[in-house]
């Protein structure tokens, strides 16, 4: 595990924005799902991140991952990470990264695993 200093949050946020609403969006609306991870994505976080990302992966898409929150993960949460990532491309579901936290790179670069969360252009 990366050590760092662990900030209470919800390990999970699904942020819905405005132009998610069902009134008609304005032309300049953004129709992406924003998939965020939370402060923390360990083992002991799991079964609720594999749900959440499970749901996100059945979306139409396109979706946007913001990760800036990660401030503790592990081999599990990257795994997750991973796997939700070849989801996507198996059910052409289209993603973009959004953001990374400084936590969140350095644990994808220990693992050697960056090419397999970038989507093909």
């Amino acid at each position: 595990m990366i050590p760092v200093t662990e900030v209470p949050a919800p390990a999970l946020v699904l942020d819905e924005s405005p132009t998610r609403a069902a009134a008609p969006a304005p032309v300049h609306s953004n129709p992406n799902t924003r998939v965020t991870l939370g402060a923390s994505c360990t083992i002991q976080e799991a079964v609720a991140l594999r749900s959440y990302l499970l749901a996100q992966a059945a979306q139409s898409g396109p979706l946007e991952i913001d990760g800036a929150s990660v401030q503790v993960i592990d081999t599990a949460g990257v795994q997750l990470v991973v796997a939700f990532a070849l989801d996507c491309l198996e059910k052409g579901v289209a993603y973009k990264w959004l953001s990374r936290s400084e936590t969140l790179e350095k644990a994808i670069d220990l693992l050697g695993v960056g090419a397999l969360l970038e989507y093909p252009a």
